[in-house]
């Protein structure tokens, strides 16, 4: 996982994606954001949320620098982390780009700095984990029970079922 801190950018910046997660913050500034063929206006207090491979652009709309920071999350790490949180194995999807004004951005704008000043790993680690379930139950899709998983389900309970029987 990576941290950054982009401030006083006045540049635009020309449609491009990660092959990582993108989870950000507007901390002051003002940008029109396409992402995905859709458009925001995008300002302080903001989240944006970009998964692996979405193609996004952005450029300066209120003649002010913009101050932006973000986590990047590798797909391998989402995954491992989502699997802790909800017990299933996935990669999670944000079904949203923009969070106006989410009640989650003073929690990341508070996990961004600990990061920064490398506070100690433990409170960062909760903080991280509790920031990323938030997001998690409410800005991504839940995984899909496979019918194979329901079948699987249903043999254990059978042989558990004859085992104590």
């Amino acid at each position: 996982m990576e941290a950054y801190h982009f401030h006083g950018i006045m540049q635009k910046f020309p449609n491009h994606f990660h092959e990582y997660y993108v989870i950000g913050f507007i901390k002051s500034g003002q940008r029109r954001l396409s992402c995905k063929n859709k458009e925001y206006i995008i300002s302080t207090g903001d989240l944006i949320f970009f998964n692996p491979l979405d193609n996004h652009a952005c450029e300066q709309i209120d003649n002010k620098t913009l101050d932006y920071r973000c986590l990047n999350i590798k797909p391998e790490i989402m995954r491992s982390l989502a699997k802790e949180i909800s017990g299933e194995d996935y990669l999670p999807h944000f079904t949203i780009h923009v969070a106006s004004r989410s009640e989650q951005t003073s929690l990341l704008h508070q996990l961004h700095q600990m990061i920064m000043n490398e506070a100690l790993n433990i409170k960062k680690e909760e903080t991280f984990y509790f920031f990323l379930e938030q997001l998690i139950a409410e800005y991504t899709e839940t995984p899909k029970k496979t019918k194979m998983k329901t079948n699987e389900q249903k043999i254990k309970t059978v042989c558990q079922y004859i085992e104590a029987n």
